[in-house]
């Protein structure tokens, strides 16, 4: 009787080359030890494992073990981790969560993992004014932060402030939601968090750099009749990680994160009016995007004007009344 031999060890200076290299490096990346320990070491640190969290925490754990250009598929990951009788897959708006069947006496339950999306603050106001005086501090170097709320808290903690001792990587990310959404302490500018101070500044009136070209997207309304006029030029769709430039280029406009309180602008799209006129499609290789016209049967009123805005704007026919 043959067995199979368990998954080849990681080898130092992995990289995702060749095809058998490639399947090689992701049998070694990508196998049921180390699925589960990335979920438990997240589940750990109070972090809810969403895929996109789980593939952060698998290519951290390949590159501290010597791969390097570690590329997982996000679609791939997600039916790897289907095939494990240990792990629960949850569909959620615009991702996926794999949640331990049994998180095991030494592990969190599910219900204490944080809610990053929760606009409840538990934090003491003490932790906030100490948050607030620290960002107003910062130097030139470390006032920039990496983009998204998973890595600024890593360097957050990284820094090893006070008033954050004690404190788990899921706090922390949800701190960091509230410090864009609800404190306004930080803004998403230039794929980094910043400090609101500081870009405001960037931003100050009479301000003719390099991308203050073309009127700001005022608000909400705004932004959905710019995407319906970019959708009557692209009827297949655009890329979501190219709106902002698309606007830029095709519009005029220009659209900046700060002014929707947001880390990321696919949070635009879970509120209204966005989230019912367009879709979010991920293309196979999991890490494309496309943000796509939705049914117009089912558009609002308002939306609807909104549309025959956009399609006036055009020159295009609005769609007819339902």
């Amino acid at each position: 009787v043959s067995s199979r031999a368990p998954p080849a060890p990681l080898a130092s200076g992995v990289r995702f080359e060749s095809p058998r290299t490639m399947q090689s490096a992701w049998r070694s990346v990508v196998n049921a030890f180390e699925v589960n320990m990335a979920v438990q070491t997240l589940y750990a640190e109070r972090v809810r494992p969403y895929g996109r969290l789980v593939r952060k925490r698998l290519v951290e754990r390949a590159m501290s073990k010597g791969c390097v250009d570690v590329n997982i598929n996000i679609a791939d990951l997600k039916e790897q981790c289907r095939k494990y009788r240990s792990l629960e897959i949850i569909e959620t708006d615009n991702d996926w969560c794999s949640l331990l069947r049994e998180p095991g006496r030494h592990a969190l339950s599910s219900w204490m993992l944080v809610d990053v999306y929760s606009p409840l603050d538990p934090y003491p106001q003490s932790m906030w004014e100490a948050f607030q005086a620290y960002l107003e501090g910062l130097g030139e170097e470390m006032m920039r932060m990496p983009g998204g709320r998973y890595a600024c808290a890593k360097e957050l903690l990284a820094r090893n402030l006070y008033f954050l001792r004690g404190r788990t990587l899921g706090e922390v990310c949800h701190m960091v939601q509230l410090a864009v959404q609800h404190r306004r302490l930080i803004v998403y500018h230039r794929k980094m968090l910043k400090p609101i101070q500081t870009v405001l500044g960037d931003h100050a009136p009479g301000d003719e750099g390099g991308d203050a070209e073309g009127e700001d997207i005022k608000d909400m309304d705004d932004l959905c009749i710019a995407l319906f006029r970019l959708l009557a030029r692209h009827p297949q769709g655009i890329r979501l990680c190219r709106m902002k430039q698309m606007i830029k280029h095709e519009l005029s406009r220009r659209l900046s994160e700060m002014s929707f309180q947001c880390t990321k602008l696919i949070e635009l799209f879970n509120r209204e009016p966005l989230s019912t006129p367009f879709v979010l499609d991920t293309e196979t290789d999991g890490n494309s995007i496309y943000i796509r016209l939705g049914d117009p049967e089912k558009f609002s009123g308002h939306i609807r004007q909104l549309y025959a805005t956009a399609s006036s704007t055009e020159g295009k026919q609005p769609t007819p009344s339902a």
